[in-house]
């Protein structure tokens, strides 16, 4: 079970030369930004930690995901949920060769004070492979609203056939990126992932040469990762932004003792844009999950932070809380 984290091509099953990868896209927080787990043996596209799922060493998906981890990562995660699967063919082959993979991604959360602990991968910004996602705005546009643009004018540049497929597919870019005053949807990353990928091979094309504020290929996917292992991290990021719209508090993201701004930047790293302070620190408090450890940090220059910590037993206010704010919409942006 100690098997080395390898490209599937250079794996074999026993399921007709179709395997069966358990992929694990383990997401933490870093100052201000979401950032992932990456297979440090990998050359060429990234990956994420996977293993070939073996039906006789393993006795169900997620353990032996978590296993796996435990053997060739030194991270024990307490839980994993399956968040996407896909099919990958390698180049010039048809289903059913040895290299055609079923992926299966499952998600899984760890504290920062657990990334020392990692014996193998390495640290990676999400936004490094989904600047699309970025809609902190930095000079001008922001980089959801730069990949928009650049995606339609690559769009019309190219030679897509048909004027209906045309405006079919301009109508899904400015609706999945938030362009032209349409509202942005947080938690569909998979279709701005798809819209990516659909159009990436098009800029092999002469006319495809779009330029949009500096925006080109090389920005909107640097480096490159393996199509289903960005679909998995899509889908990963997708998951997190659904659940804490909800409920804006990253337990497992934060370390055991931390500050309320710590708190509210776990979320925002996720999120995105930055939350109205006052209203996330009085959802916060009246949820009745922390509580005040009695200690200060001494910030630079600034007023001493007072620390919390979570309490155990606020789990049934915690969800009480969740239904006040899916009822009420307290929660605001900046």
């Amino acid at each position: 079970m100690s098997e080395r984290i390898a490209p599937m091509v250079d794996r074999r099953s026993s399921y007709g030369g179709f395997a069966v990868e358990l992929a694990a896209c383990l997401l933490s927080v870093e100052g201000d930004e979401p950032v992932v787990l990456i297979d440090e043996t990998s050359t060429g596209e990234a990956r994420f930690p996977s293993v070939a799922f073996d039906p006789g060493a393993h006795k169900c998906l997620d353990l032996g995901v978590r296993d796996w981890l435990l053997e060739n990562t030194g991270l024990e995660l307490g839980k994993l949920e399956q968040v996407h699967t896909a099919r990958r063919s390698g180049a010039g082959t048809g289903i059913g060769e040895p290299c055609s993979a079923l992926s299966i991604g499952f998600l899984g959360l760890v504290p920062p004070q657990q990334r020392t602990s990692v014996t193998r991968g390495t640290w990676r910004r999400c936004l490094d492979f989904m600047p699309w996602e970025d809609r902190r705005r930095r000079g001008g546009l922001t980089g959801h609203e730069r990949v928009g643009q650049f995606l339609l004018s690559l769009l019309h540049a190219s030679t897509l056939a048909g004027e209906q497929s045309l405006e079919r597919q301009s109508r899904r870019i400015r609706g999945a990126f938030g362009l032209d005053s349409t509202p942005w949807d947080e938690s569909a990353t998979l279709e701005r992932c798809a819209l990516v990928q659909n159009l990436a091979p098009y800029t092999s094309e002469p006319s495809g040469l779009a330029y949009v504020e500096g925006m080109t290929l090389e920005t909107i996917l640097p480096p490159r990762m393996v199509a289903d292992h960005l679909q998995i991290l899509a889908s990963a990021i997708g998951r997190l932004r659904t659940r804490l719209r909800v409920r804006p508090i990253a337990m497992d993201l934060v370390p055991p003792v931390f500050t309320l701004l710590d708190l509210q930047r776990s979320a925002e790293a996720i999120l995105g844009p930055s939350l109205h302070k006052q209203n996330f620190r009085r959802y916060v408090e009246g949820a009745g999950v922390i509580e005040a450890t009695g200690t200060m940090r001494q910030q630079t220059g600034g007023r001493p932070a007072q620390l919390f910590r979570f309490r155990r037993e606020g789990v049934s206010e915690r969800r009480l809380a969740s239904r006040r704010l899916a009822a009420t919409g307290t929660l605001q942006r900046a």
